[in-house]
């Protein structure tokens, strides 16, 4: 607590100001690693799949319901970034599912993939109970 020299006294007692001016200046400090941190955070899990090219490509939302699987070419299947055996695949989306509702399941996979290999995790989404699927690919790009 700072006091001010020529502080007025009134009623025998000095009056006290608090100065908050180092207190923001740590918070918005934190505040900048933590976000610069994040942002690292996210690139290093990335994981790298080759998706199909479709003329009719869109965007995949990015909303918190959604639910993302990836199968990559050696056929490891990731749930939200996390590698899981397609046999624990339907408990753990029962589980989200639980959590919070889920309102899309998004199966990313590589387009050198055995189509077997999609298929059952199709299964195994569908046997959680989920029946929204969608398969993202990107766009292709027309030779002219």
């Amino acid at each position: 607590m700072i006091v001010k020299p020529h502080a007025k006294k009134r009623g025998g007692s000095l009056m006290a100001e608090i100065n908050i001016t180092p207190l923001t200046d740590v918070v918005l400090v934190l505040m900048i690693i933590m976000m610069v941190g994040a942002a690292g955070l996210g690139a290093a899990t990335a994981l790298n799949v080759n998706l199909p090219a479709s003329r009719t490509a869109e965007p995949v939302s990015t909303s918190t319901q959604n639910v993302g699987i990836l199968v990559q070419k050696d056929n490891h299947v990731y749930l939200q970034g996390y590698r899981i055996a397609v046999s624990e695949l339907a408990g753990r989306l029962k589980a989200l599912h639980a959590e919070k509702p889920v309102g899309k399941v998004f199966i990313s996979a590589d387009r050198d993939v055995r189509w077997e290999r999609v298929v059952d995790v199709m299964d195994q989404v569908k046997l959680a109970g989920l029946y929204d699927i969608s398969f993202p690919t990107k766009l292709l790009e027309e030779r002219r």
